[in-house]
């Protein structure tokens, strides 16, 4: 049995390699380069040291990781996500950390990190505001800092009971600032949620972990009976460990890396050409070596009867170039295709069928945050006691941009007009294709539909025109 709250599961530490591979490449060069071997790493001379040096100073990185995971995003936030919440709630649209990080940007760096490490957590705090009655935030949490975690049974349903998170906190000191270890206990016990502040008690930031802070957050509707805490993965919000969807291509990735220090570092030894000579004497050599050689066109070289001179040129070190180039498709087929511009033109249909394939993970790390944000913003509203109704978070699924010419748009008002499906059905469609803004309600557009004196009117009631006739 162990009271150690900063006890980390084996699970955990065994994938924390495993994400700082790949967080490392994303990064790029400067987070890599001392991932490539140390060229005879018995031999400790400055020669040898100076040579290392010039060997990582000289490889060039690829990071089709890094562009891989922003053409991601890039697919997914071309469009901004939805939010459907009560208007208590809005605030989250511009703040929804109490940092200033809007919902959107939140929601961002989320699926950033799903993407990277496969895995990600989400934390409703409750928050006190000096007369306006507190507020709720959503924190996120990286992998890194979830080190801890168990579930049990419930009522009948498996919930979490337990999560420690690791924080790193700033405190002022002068005017530098100095990081102390701090882990967040959430626990779920008989009388509902509770949160604990561990932090060393010594001095200098030493001795054991005791308990400086605890909380029990208490909203409009009493002690939540849950943690509200959920997992953000990239193949279920479930506590367990997903795979990071981009390891594989990272990995590939590094070889390309090693492969290019070694083509540049045989570059650099071996592209150059060797100039010799042959047929000399002792008395010429003696002569050129002291008087030197000048190499070029306007510099004639006089030889004995008999004398030759020449270059070595080395053949090229193709063995490495191909390397290079297999493992860049590699890459390609992995994933990075999906930021390679296609050499061929391909028509909408086609597009979107080769994009649906390469695209079948993002689709479900997409699903999964905009599930674990819905939930986050339902533990806002029980914070608040707000009467959930329907709240959202969507973000964008539509990976392929969708294009609408006149006769498509007169074909689905026609539709529409013929009772093909009804004008919410419509406006959804008119939605994806960019034409109304997401965030723009139904009712909200009827309501400047009402209020407009030019509007078009295509879906008003046909009424008797008990008007005056104008003034000629």
């Amino acid at each position: 049995m162990t009271n150690d709250v900063s006890f980390k599961r084996a699970d955990y530490l065994e994938a924390l390699d495993r994400w700082a591979i790949v967080r490392d490449v994303c990064a790029g060069q400067h987070r890599v380069v001392d991932r490539l071997p140390y060229i005879n790493a018995h031999d400790k001379s400055p020669e040898n040291q100076d040579r290392n040096k010039a060997y990582r100073v000289r490889a060039v990185f690829k990071n089709a990781t890094g562009h891989t995971r922003n053409g991601m995003l890039g697919l997914a936030f071309h469009k901004d996500p939805t939010l459907a919440v009560p208007k208590k709630l809005e605030y989250l649209q511009d703040n929804a950390n109490g940092s200033g990080v809007s919902i959107y940007q939140h929601s961002q760096g989320t699926l950033e990190k799903v993407l990277e490490a496969g895995r990600h957590g989400l934390y409703v705090d409750f928050l006190q505001d000096d007369g306006a009655g507190g507020h709720s935030v959503i924190l996120s949490y990286c992998a890194e800092d979830i080190i801890n975690w168990r579930t049990g049974m419930v009522n009948g349903h498996s919930v979490l009971t337990l999560v420690v998170l690791r924080e790193s906190p700033e405190i002022e000191d002068g005017f530098g600032f100095k990081v102390i270890e701090q882990y967040r206990e959430l626990a779920l016990e008989d009388d509902g949620f509770v949160c604990r502040v561990w932090r060393r008690t010594g001095p200098k930031g030493g001795g054991p972990l005791a308990v400086f802070q605890e909380f029990r957050p208490t909203g409009a509707t009493g002690r939540l009976k849950e943690i509200p805490f959920t997992f953000v993965g990239a193949q279920n919000n479930d506590p367990s460990i997903d795979e990071s969807p981009l390891y594989d291509i990272a990995m590939i990735n590094l070889g390309h890396y090693r492969n290019s220090a070694d083509y540049e570092d045989s570059v650099f030894w071996c592209g150059q050409a060797q100039p010799w000579i042959s047929g000399l004497d002792e008395q010429w050599r003696d002569w050129m070596e002291k008087n030197g050689v000048y190499v070029g066109s306007r510099a004639p070289m006089m030889l004995p009867a008999g004398g030759q001179f020449g270059y070595a040129q080395p053949l090229p070190n193709t063995l490495v170039k191909e390397a290079m180039a297999d493992k860049n498709q590699m890459m390609i087929e992995l994933g990075a295709r999906m930021v390679v511009a296609s050499l061929s033109s391909k028509t909408a249909t086609e597009a979107r069928g080769d994009q649906s394939a390469s695209t079948s993970v993002l689709a479900g790390c997409v699903a999964n945050v905009s599930e674990a944000y819905t939930r986050a913003i339902m533990w806002c509203c029980a914070y608040m006691g707000i009467a959930e109704k329907k709240v959202a978070y969507q973000v964008n699924q539509e990976f392929v941009e969708l294009t609408a010419d006149p006769q498509m748009i007169a074909a689905l008002v026609g539709l529409w007009q013929n009772g093909g499906f009804a004008k919410a059905d419509l406006r959804a469609y008119l939605r994806k294709l960019g034409l109304i803004a997401p965030e723009r309600t139904d009712k909200q557009i009827d309501g400047e539909l009402a209020e407009q004196d030019d509007g078009l009117g295509l879906d008003d009631e046909d009424k008797p025109n008990g008007g005056e006739p104008s003034s000629p």
